[in-house]
C-alpha cells in the first residue's frame, strides 16, 4: 500500500503518558507504521489548542479531550470524532501536603490544569462538583509544567497521570501525597473524559484512506495494551520520560487500567458511551447556549466500524461495546 502521511496535533504537549498510551504505542509499537502511516506530531498546550491547530489548517487530526469537539459543533464548526483513544483516565490527585493535608483542605485550594475546557480541567470540575467545593483554577499547562507549579508552590494540587503520582510523591515524599487515587476517583467518577482523535468534516472526506489506516491502527494498539503486560510495559518505558515509575509501578498500573477495561479495544464509539459522555458534557456545560449536539452528527464512527469488520470484536466488549 502507498505510505501516507498524516499530521497530529497532541494535547498532551510534548509528552506521553498512560492516559494516551495508546495513540503513543500506535506510533512506537508500529500499528500505524504497519497501515502503511507516516505519522508527524505537534505538541499543544491542551485539547482545545490541539483542536485549533486543525482548524487552523496547521496539521489534519488533534488528539485531546472530546469537550472541545462539542463545543467546536456547537459553535457550527464541522468536526467529529474519528475514533477513542481510551475509556477513561488513569490519574491520581496530587497534593502539596503543606497546603492540602485533607479533603476539606481543598477549599479554596490553587488547582493548576491544562487549560480551562481540558482534559484535566473536565475531570477536576467533576471531582470538584462531586466534593461540592470550590478552588481556583491556574492554567499551567500539560503535565510538565503542572507537576513544575506543584514543585515550587505556584499551584497546591493537581491531577496527574499515575505514573507521575507514583514517581513523584516517592520522590517527593516530605512534600507531596496522593490525596485521591485511581480507584478512588473511579468510584468518586464513573464516567470519565478521555481522549479521541478529531478532525474536520473535509478531511474525512478528503483523506477517508488515512482516517481508516488511523482507526485500525489504535484499535489494535489498544487491544495488544489490554492483552499483554508487557507490550504496555514497553510503551510506557518508549514513552515516559520525564519521571520514572518502577517495574512494580508500571505492572500495577497495568493490572488497574486492564480491570477497569480503561483500553478502548472496540474503538470506544458506541452510542450508550457516546450519550454519557455527552451527558456529562452538559452537566459540566449548563450554561451552553448551542443547541446539544447529537452522536450521530459527532461521531465519524463509520471508520471505526470497517476496522471492526477488519479486526474482529474484541473479547472485552462487556466494557468497550462495539459500535452498531
Amino acid at each position: 500500500a502507498t505510505r501516507l502521511k498524516v499530521r497530529i496535533s497532541s494535547g498532551a504537549g510534548e509528552t506521553f503518558g498512560v492516559d494516551d498510551i495508546a495513540v503513543a504505542a500506535a506510533t512506537s509499537l508500529g500499528m500505524w507504521e504497519a497501515e502503511g502511516l507516516d505519522v508527524e506530531w505537534v505538541p499543544a498546550r491542551g485539547g482545545v489548542k490541539a483542536l485549533e491547530c486543525v482548524l487552523k489548517g496547521e496539521v489534519d487530526v488533534a488528539y485531546g479531550t472530546f469537550a472541545p469537539v462539542i463545543a467546536s459543533r456547537e459553535r457550527g464548526e464541522k468536526t467529529r470524532v474519528l475514533a477513542s483513544m481510551a475509556r477513561g483516565l488513569a490519574q491520581n490527585l496530587v497534593v502539596r501536603k503543606d497546603k492540602v493535608p485533607n479533603i476539606e483542605a481543598l477549599e479554596g485550594a490553587r488547582w493548576a490544569v491544562d487549560g480551562i475546557g481540558a482534559l484535566s480541567h473536565n475531570m477536576a470540575s467533576l471531582i470538584v462538583e462531586v466534593l461540592g467545593t470550590e478552588v481556583e483554577w491556574v492554567v499551567a499547562g500539560p503535565p510538565p509544567e503542572r507537576i513544575a507549579h506543584l514543585l515550587d508552590g505556584r499551584c497546591d494540587c493537581c491531577l496527574l497521570r499515575v505514573e507521575e503520582a507514583r514517581a513523584l510523591t516517592r520522590e517527593h515524599a516530605g512534600a507531596l501525597t496522593t490525596l485521591l487515587g485511581f480507584g478512588e476517583l473511579h468510584k468518586m467518577v464513573a464516567k470519565q473524559p478521555h481522549g479521541v482523535l478529531s478532525t474536520t468534516e473535509h478531511f474525512l472526506a478528503a483523506s477517508p484512506e488515512i482516517c481508516a489506516r488511523l482507526a485500525r491502527g489504535l484499535v489494535a494498539a489498544s487491544r495488544v495494551l489490554h492483552d499483554s503486560r508487557e507490550m504496555f510495559h514497553r510503551a510506557v518505558r518508549n514513552h515516559v520520560k520525564h519521571v520514572t515509575p518502577s517495574d512494580e509501578e508500571i505492572r500495577d498500573i497495568w493490572l488497574q487500567e486492564h480491570s477497569s477495561g480503561s483500553f478502548a479495544v472496540n474503538g470506544g464509539m458506541s452510542r450508550a458511551h457516546w450519550s454519557a459522555n455527552l451527558d456529562m458534557y452538559y452537566k459540566l456545560n449548563a450554561s451552553s447556549a448551542g443547541q446539544r449536539v447529537d452522536p450521530d452528527d459527532l461521531l465519524a464512527s463509520s471508520f471505526v466500524k470497517d476496522a471492526l469488520k477488519v479486526l474482529g470484536t474484541h473479547h472485552n466488549s462487556s466494557f468497550d461495546a462495539p459500535v452498531k
